[in-house]
């Protein structure tokens, strides 16, 4: 597919030199090209070819955007085998060298290598090992903390009180609402006095210790006080443990200071949740502190050179109206405030999309996309992996590039009937081969777009070790 001008071809924004793309006949373009859909331009990253025109296929959601896609997310599906994984990992790598910022979300072990599948990947765009967490800690492993100072305060205590119900399995009351803000804003004063940043083992000591003066103010007795915030300091202490019992569902993940492993100013950082028991309360809870903690430092607004917004100088576009935008930055050169593209990955889908609470939760990220300079990339089998709530259908529908490969009869008409392609599209997907996939990019279809991998790539997103006999067979394609 390119001939490669630099010894790491995946790193950053090194060129690469582009071939022409052909079909095997000049008859099939022929015949084509009178009815094959337009282009996606030229700008974005090369996924390889479409097909039936033999035109080189180049995706890019940022540069397509508002010219008949209307957003920049991406649901990718098929059977197992077929490529998913590897276009996405491609895909993510060639984003990166323009400028792109990528954060992944794996839930996929490698067995051979006891890690997520994206973890060689990273290792080979940054240098970095994979924000690994285990539960109950030890060596390497990770944690991030719901109440770092990097969470703004009402987020903060937004996203406690999420923690507090997804392990109570139901809302909390006002009264207990009520008392565990108290606790959250108590926890920080003490922390503080002791020279550090305060912990959820802080919020549920201070839950069990109400003071005085808050009592007062609520027109609460202290004993009532107690009673109010008491089973959510217990719910704390089963979730993160105690000094008598150190078995909590989110013990060495969510119960300390945060790792200084996580650096989010990384161009690729995969948070590996292999070790993490899948529809637990655990992967519910440490997604939804994650989602929390990109939403609050990942996706700050930044320019593309690197500075924020405030240190941009407006520019006023309209004096009658007092209209204005950001314009140049005389410290870093740069001309215009452009903000900085991200993409996230969530491989293996099915735990975050067949999860309502966390449906819901990404939702907002698929909401305001746009505004975030955000794309959202889902992987799942099949969509009857993912249940039918209201959560997951809107989180579905804001989906505006969907990636097919191939599926059995049934997976392929469920996928047909759900997303609402049109009918012959059911038998085209079955008959696709293997890295060949249906794109559907807004409103257009492209029956056959075939992935093409560097031998570099091959290697790296490689993920079917433990089935193939690699000295005898090339890797496959996922």
């Amino acid at each position: 597919m390119t001939g490669l001008l630099n010894l790491n071809p995946l790193a950053p924004r090194y060129e690469t030199a582009r071939r022409p793309l052909y079909t095997e006949t000049t008859t099939s373009q022929a015949l084509y090209l009178p009815i094959a859909p337009p282009t996606l331009g030229t700008a974005g990253a090369v996924i390889g070819r479409e097909l039936y025109s033999g035109k080189a296929f180049i995706y890019c959601p940022f540069s397509a955007f508002g010219d008949g896609l209307p957003g920049g997310n991406m649901i990718a599906m098929g059977d197992t085998g077929r490529g998913k994984s590897s276009l996405v990992k491609t895909y993510a790598a060639r984003q990166i060298r323009l400028g792109r910022k990528v954060v992944v979300l794996d839930t996929k072990e490698q067995k051979e290598r006891e890690e997520g599948e994206w973890a060689a990947l990273g290792r080979s765009l940054t240098g970095r090992a994979p924000v690994k967490f285990t539960p109950g800690g030890g060596a390497r492993a990770s944690c991030i903390n719901p109440m770092d100072p990097a969470i703004a305060g009402k987020r903060q205590i937004e996203l406690v009180r999420t923690i507090v119900e997804l392990g109570l399995g139901r809302p909390l009351g006002e009264f207990a609402g009520s008392a565990l803000r108290l606790a959250i804003r108590r926890a920080h004063q003490r922390a503080t006095a002791d020279g550090r940043s305060p912990v959820l083992a802080d919020v549920a000591a201070a839950l069990r210790s109400p003071d005085a003066t808050d009592a007062v103010a609520k027109k609460r007795s202290e004993e009532e006080l107690l009673n109010d915030g008491l089973e959510a300091s217990y719910v704390l202490d089963r979730l993160c443990g105690t000094e008598q019992d150190a078995s909590g569902d989110l013990l060495g993940m969510l119960d300390g200071p945060t790792s200084l492993s996580v650096d989010l100013d990384a161009d690729m950082v995969v948070f590996d949740l292999t070790k993490v028991p899948s529809g637990g309360v655990a992967m519910t809870i440490l997604v939804a502190v994650i989602s929390v903690f990109l939403e609050e430092v990942w996706l700050r607004p930044l320019c593309e050179c690197g500075a924020e917004p405030s240190q941009h100088e407006r520019r006023v576009v309209d004096t009658s109206s007092g209209a204005w935008e950001l314009g140049a930055n005389p410290d870093s050169g740069c001309r215009r405030y452009t903000q900085r593209k991200r993409i996230l990955v969530c491989e293996e889908a099915w735990h975050i999309l067949g999860t309502p609470q966390l449906a819901a939760l990404l939702e907002k990220f698929l909401k305001f996309a746009r505004g975030y300079g955000l794309s959202c990339i889902f992987i799942v089998h099949h969509l009857s992996d993912i249940d039918d709530s209201p959560e997951t259908q809107a989180a579905l529908k804001m989906a505006d590039t969907v990636v097919v490969y191939s599926m059995k009869k049934s997976e392929a008409e469920d996928t047909v009937r759900r997303l609402g392609l049109p009918a012959w599209t059911a038998e085209h997907i079955m008959r696709l081969r293997r890295g060949v996939a249906l794109w559907k990019v807004g409103e257009v279809i492209y029956p056959g777009v075939q992935h093409l991998l560097t031998e570099a790539e091959q290697h790296l997103c490689f993920s079917s070790g433990s089935m193939t006999d690699l000295t005898t067979s090339s890797p496959d394609l996922e």
